[in-house]
């Protein structure tokens, strides 16, 4: 059976070769020269990936969260403790510093002792943060390798639609050409003549609009790579390989791109949930100090422990935990409703991309090639005088249309693989 790539690489019966040229241009197949200056779709993607901002910034964000593992564990730093106790202000002895044997000058540090569950609930979610930093890096880099081959499969269809209809040019020529022998013959009129020019400043209207497209999928692919834009495309994977049944993707819809970081902000809403309800036991600090009194004064050392007291828990830690706990529930409904929205996204993307390979190759084994029969029959009667010049018309013109549809249709197949082959990590396809 035939694919879309084998017939791009093998010699096409009579009137199928404009659309082997057209579907050369289309799909930038093997059958080509390699040019080691085409830039072939993975290789835009990889260039793409290495140099965008977007994806730079996740990374930066990553690096930010993996930081920051490390110290949430961590005890707080120690403090400083210095100080004047019991100066006297009043009688002989005011703000004199040795007088009074009660003067002490103090100097101690302060060290807070977290208890060990808070510490390592405060790891967890500093990791939580980090794998959904890291999630979102995934999650944008299979966006932007996305939206790189659709901005490359959108070019490289308005530059090959432009070589279609510009191929056509030789057609509408032998069509006029056909008119006015016809009506030196004596078989035709100069209505003919006027029809067949008009059909073919038609075309050049089409080739117009094409140029135009072309000019605009030019700037899209420049947004993603504005050094290499110019370089001529190369060759595309096969839009009909996905690696798989494409069913098997819908089972694995948990692991869409769009889904990775939930997992991650849930472990990490999860830990938030915990570390309110360890606010309910409490702390501890330790604090030691030296303080000098005057020479006639003995020096004295002070040791005091401070206790955290959660008295009054229903008004400060239990509304905490219960918003921590609204806040995991909001997180499950909201990846509920982003599943269902993925999943019917995906199994829509997967019906255009079976129902756009059935098409391709209806097309390329029944009508192009019908088609092609088609006006090259009905232009070779009219040129024998047994047919009128509106049918011959009407089935190039019809032969146009084909060929155009088919570029929506590959363009289509193109486009539906792309939304496939990146919608997952590689590992999970």
């Amino acid at each position: 059976m035939p694919t879309v790539h084998s017939i791009l690489a093998q010699p096409l019966r009579r009137g199928f070769r404009v659309a082997a040229t057209f579907c050369l241009g289309l799909l930038a197949l093997p059958g080509a020269r390699a040019d080691d200056a085409r830039l072939s779709l993975l290789d835009a993607v990889r260039m793409a990936e290495a140099s965008a901002p977007d994806i730079q910034a996740r990374r930066a964000a990553l690096t930010s969260a993996e930081d920051a593992v490390s110290p949430a564990g961590q005890l707080p730093d120690p403090q400083l403790v210095a100080g004047v106790e019991n100066l006297p202000v009043t009688s002989g002895d005011a703000f004199s510093l040795t007088d009074d044997f009660m003067t002490m000058r103090k100097v101690g540090i302060s060290q807070a002792f977290p208890r060990r569950e808070k510490r390592a609930l405060r790891t967890a979610r500093a990791e939580a943060m980090a794998g959904q930093a890291r999630a979102r890096l995934i999650t944008e880099q299979l966006s932007v390798r996305e939206a790189v081959a659709r901005a490359w499969i959108a070019r490289a269809a308005a530059e090959r639609r432009l070589a279609l209809l510009q191929s056509l040019r030789s057609r509408a020529e032998a069509t006029v050409a056909a008119a006015a022998a016809a009506l030196s013959a004596g078989r035709g009129s100069a209505a003919d003549g006027i029809a067949a020019r008009s059909s073919q400043q038609q075309l050049e209207d089409r080739i117009d609009q094409a140029g135009r497209d072309v000019e605009e999928a030019q700037a899209d692919f420049t947004r993603w790579l504005p050094d290499a834009a110019g370089r001529p495309l190369g060759e595309a994977p096969d839009w009909t390989d996905l690696g798989g049944d494409p069913s098997r993707l819908i089972g694995n819809i948990a692991h869409h791109r769009e889904l990775l970081a939930y997992d991650a902000a849930e472990q990490a809403a999860d830990a938030d949930v915990a570390l309110a309800r360890a606010e309910k036991r409490p702390d501890w600090s330790l604090e030691m100090a030296y303080a000098q009194r005057g020479p006639r004064y003995s020096n004295m050392v002070t040791v005091q422990v401070r206790v955290d007291l959660p008295l009054f828990a229903a008004s400060r830690q239990d509304p905490t935990i219960a918003s921590k706990q609204a806040a995991v529930a909001q997180l499950e409904a909201e990846r509920e409703v982003a599943l269902r929205m993925h999943t019917a996204d995906l199994r829509k993307v997967v019906a255009t991309w079976r129902s756009a390979c059935a098409r391709a190759q209806r097309y390329e084994r029944e009508l192009l090639p019908l088609a092609d029969d088609r006006a090259d029959a009905a232009l070779a009667s009219y040129r024998g005088g047994r047919g009128d010049l509106q049918t011959s018309l009407a089935a190039f013109d019809n032969a146009i249309e084909q060929r155009i549809a088919y570029t929506d249709v590959t363009n289509t197949l193109g486009q539906s693989w792309a939304a496939l082959h990146f919608a997952f990590p590689n590992e999970e396809r």
